[in-house]
């Protein structure tokens, strides 16, 4: 006689948590086969995932170091190195890899849902995970989203391990985990602090053993070491991860910021186009401003001074711009960074029609924070993580990759409002009155904030038309260039490839035209161009 089926009320078995990897994994890897059949993206690379592509490759033919600190964060470029050296430069085995781990957190979340309130809220959490748009999409990109939301949620439940009365060596595994994760993404440093101080206070407060306590700080300081060691040698500056936090800061916090990357005053928009052109844009700038070449460290130490003095100086346009970002946080667009979600969809029926997305995480999230269950002391934890997660995007930007940080704990949260929800009129954690109306009003204002939002910009137009340029599909290209050029007039990158491409049409007249049109623009904002020069990086071919 067959066993009755598991309540997954009652207890989230392994049955379940394999059941919710393999419906992630089923998402996540159909809807990387749909981009295989159609998306010009597959595979590609543009900007960021360019520069980590490249580095891995130099990592796997046996250049570890370039001898410079880092700029980006380094632990996804050795990741996908070590895949490189395996299976040669196959991206599409990161990407079946990254769908795995993609997939794999689901669970994780899961069980760590579980832990915090009861095994349905953690089915739920699990469920809203599978289906999270965004966290399918990335992770079909080689960036380092994918792999750092992987290391948050695994080091999160095994703090929540620790705390429940682990010793050294969970505190160990911890710390070394979620050191990982900082690796993987820098900021996270801030967030590691914050942790820290939590597990504090409950070693204290439930006067458990302080070994636990050191373990974390071990392991989160061997996490660290490789790359502080590297930098370390490549300078002798003490620089824990990489050097690109400055001017980070300094892009989230000068006149004219908009919660986006945008350029601060004197230093043009086409020094934003890649992390290299980045370093060396604001290098000179930093340069002409103190009278020498500064060290990456000084570099980023520079701007986060010239943050700060803004700050102190123009407190009335900061908390202005606190407010801009709070209402980016919370609404349902998702700005697009080097990848644009919403120009995936038209290629991955799965990303179109996936029903869990921001609005409805952070919807759900916010009407159980009135939860008695949200407010308990176990879940300490988890209000820490989304505290700092907060504080970062306030304090630096907010793109649909840097929002990302926020959504481990929304979906726990959300998980919990779901579980409430569910609950018969009689139980004392259901959903009241003041939950269902922070829900109702949260979602309203998400999708009232976005409704006039744009789902495309003269970057993703480019980007795509670069991506048909390499394909061949010249008339393609031609009307993505010229979209882009209608959103704006000034846009260097634009001008020079559309020249490129009329040349390969054979309209030679209008090339040289367009050309013109970005020789002056060049000069206008002091960007020297070589007659050969290519602004993306890359020559055209035949």
């Amino acid at each position: 006689m067959n066993p009755a089926p598991q309540d997954p009320t009652a207890n989230l078995s392994r049955r379940w948590l394999w059941a919710l990897f393999s419906i992630a994994l089923i998402l996540r890897w159909g809807s990387a086969w749909f981009a295989s059949a159609g998306s010009p993206f597959w595979l590609a690379v543009n900007t960021d995932d360019r520069v980590y592509d490249e580095w891995a490759a130099r990592i796997a033919g046996g250049e570890w170091s370039t001898g410079e600190v880092f700029f980006l964060s380094p632990l996804y470029p050795y990741f996908l190195a070590g895949l490189y050296s395996l299976t040669g430069d196959s991206r599409w085995v990161a990407v079946v890899l990254q769908g795995i781990l993609s997939a794999a957190t689901v669970p994780i979340l899961a069980s760590l849902g579980t832990r915090l309130f009861c095994a349905r809220a953690g089915l739920a959490t699990g469920l809203l995970c599978a289906f999270y748009g965004p966290l399918i999409f990335f992770s079909e990109c080689l960036l380092s989203e994918t792999l750092h939301l992987f290391l948050v949620c695994a080091g999160l439940l095994q703090l929540q391990r620790a705390a429940d009365g682990g010793g050294f060596r969970r505190g160990v595994s911890a710390g070394g985990i979620l050191g990982l994760a900082a690796v993987a993404r820098a900021y996270f440093l801030a967030t590691g602090a914050g942790l820290f101080a939590w597990l504090v206070v409950v070693v204290r407060r439930r006067q458990g053993s302080r070994s636990v306590l050191l373990g974390f700080a071990v392991g989160f300081a061997l996490a660290l070491t490789p790359s502080t060691g590297h930098n370390l040698l490549a300078s002798g500056e003490p620089v824990l991860v990489n050097a690109s936090g400055g001017i980070n800061f300094y892009l989230g916090n000068h006149a004219g910021a908009n919660g986006r990357i945008h350029p601060p005053p004197g230093i043009p928009a086409e020094a934003l186009m890649t992390p290299d052109q980045m370093l060396r844009g604001f290098s000179q700038e930093a340069s002409g401003e103190v009278g020498r070449r500064l060290e990456p460290g000084e570099l980023s130490s520079h701007y986060y001074r010239k943050a700060r003095h803004w700050i102190a100086s123009h407190p009335g346009d900061w908390f202005a711009l606190l407010g801009l970002k709070l209402r980016q946080v919370v609404e349902s667009f998702e700005y697009p960074g080097d990848r644009n979600a919403y120009q995936a969809q038209r290629w991955s029926p799965i990303l179109r029609w996936t029903p869990v997305g921001w609005t409805l995480t952070v919807s759900l999230a916010v009407g159980a924070s009135a939860l008695s269950a949200a407010r308990r002391r176990g879940a300490g934890l988890l209000h820490v993580a989304n505290g700092m997660a907060l504080a970062v995007l306030l304090g630096f930007l907010v793109t649909d990759r840097f929002r990302l940080i926020l959504v481990p704990g929304c979906l726990l949260l959300a998980g919990l409002g779901v579980d409430a929800l569910m609950r018969g009129k009689s139980d004392e954690r259901r959903m009241g009155g003041v939950g269902r109306a922070l829900t109702i009003g949260t979602c309203l204002l998400s999708l009232v904030l976005a409704w006039d939002r744009p789902k495309e910009s003269y970057m993703s137009h480019l980007n795509l038309a670069l991506q048909h340029a390499r394909r061949g599909e010249l008339q393609q290209a031609e009307i993505g260039l010229r979209e882009s050029i209608r959103m704006r007039s000034d846009f260097l990158r634009g001008h020079w490839n559309l020249a490129q491409v009329l040349g390969r049409l054979g309209r030679a007249q209008e090339a040289q035209d367009e050309m013109r049109i970005a020789r002056r623009i060049a000069r206008e904002q002091g960007i020297p161009m070589g007659p050969g020069a290519s602004q993306d990086g890359n020559r055209w071919r035949r």
